[in-house]
Parts: structure tokens; sequence; C-alpha cells
């Protein structure tokens, strides 16, 4: 059968906390700590291909990001859209994954531990491109918890000329990696 979002039987609101942290190649000598946020957004449930296998787009905004040190952290603001495939194991509990786009709506920088911070658009790279897994389990018709791994493919770091030939890029490698825990409420058809 075709699939359309005027199908989706369910949209649900979704938040929770969000644990974040970069993965630099090559890596500082511990001085890059995770980073406590949040995340909230809107997802399509009941995109069934199948009675196996579904989709779940969502439109999530999310805060990222890592500390520097204990001196300092860098927020990153994205609105991302994964694209999850959706295998429900039992009926309550959903296997999903797939593909994730990130665009970074602004960047933060924070110098001693929050008492000052600077909005900060140029220092990484709009799109962040990752993989998406996890599992939702669903507590009722209307409530369902979760947990989600994202790690990003992309190196975020950006383009700065640093020599007649070399990019900052070229020796620095950046990547977003965050861990999720959320609620979601549907609403719609049961």
């Amino acid at each position: 059968s075709v699939v359309s979002f005027a199908n989706a039987q369910k949209i649900a609101f979704k938040g929770g906390f969000t644990y974040s942290d970069a993965i630099m190649s090559p890596e500082p000598v511990d001085i890059i700590d995770g980073k406590a946020g949040f995340h909230a957004g809107i997802v399509l449930q009941d995109l069934m291909l199948s009675d196996k296998i579904g989709i779940q787009p969502e439109l999530i905004y999310s805060q990222q990001g890592f500390k520097i040190g204990g001196v300092g952290s860098i927020g990153m603001h994205y609105l991302s859209l994964p694209i999850l495939l959706k295998f429900p194991v039992t009926e309550e509990l959903s296997l999903l994954a797939g593909p994730q786009v990130s665009y970074l709506t602004n960047t933060k920088i924070g110098i001693g531990n929050g008492l000052f911070s600077v909005n900060y658009n140029g220092l990484f790279k709009d799109i962040d491109l990752g993989l998406a897994g996890g599992l939702e389990y669903k507590v009722s018709d209307k409530v369902a918890l979760g947990g989600r791994y994202v790690l990003g493919l992309t190196n975020v770091n950006k383009d700065f000329q640093i020599d007649n030939n070399n990019n900052l890029s070229d020796y620095l490698s950046i990547k977003n990696t965050s861990a999720q825990v959320y609620v979601s409420f549907s609403f719609g058809k049961n």
C-alpha cells in the first residue's frame, strides 16, 4: 500500500533529556566533557509500511554541545529531522533506526561555567548528518517512553584556512554524539 503523511494515525509531542558530547580526532588530552540539555518536537506515528515495519518522521529542536576543560562550553542548537524505520518487537516495544539530518540554528560559546556567553554562528558547519537508533516502549495508547543514541557522521568543524594549503578541519575532526531519553504524548486516532 502507498503511505502518505495524510494517513498518519497519530501526531505526538515529545520532549526529554539530552546528554551530548563530541568525538574529536585527534582527541585532546581529557579536556572535552559531555553537556546536558533538552530536546522537544513533533512525531508522526503509525505510518506502517507493513505489519512488520513502519516509518516515523520527526521534527525535533535539540540542545547539544560539549564542555571544554572546566573553563567553558560550546552550546549548539539544532533543528533535526530524523526519518526512522520502526520495527515492532512486541505490541508495546519497538526498535527505531535511521538517518537524521540536522540544521544548526545557533551556537553559543560559554566562558567561566556559564558566567559569560556569546553567540557565534560561524564556528561550525550548518548541516550535520547522522544515524539514530533506539527503543520506544508504549505505556498506553497515548504515552510512550524512549531512549535513543545519535551518532554524527559529519565533521562539523568549519573549514577555516590556517595557511595556503590547509584548513583547520584537515587537522581536527569534530563529530556530534548524543544520548536522549524522552516521553511522548499522542493525539489522534487509536
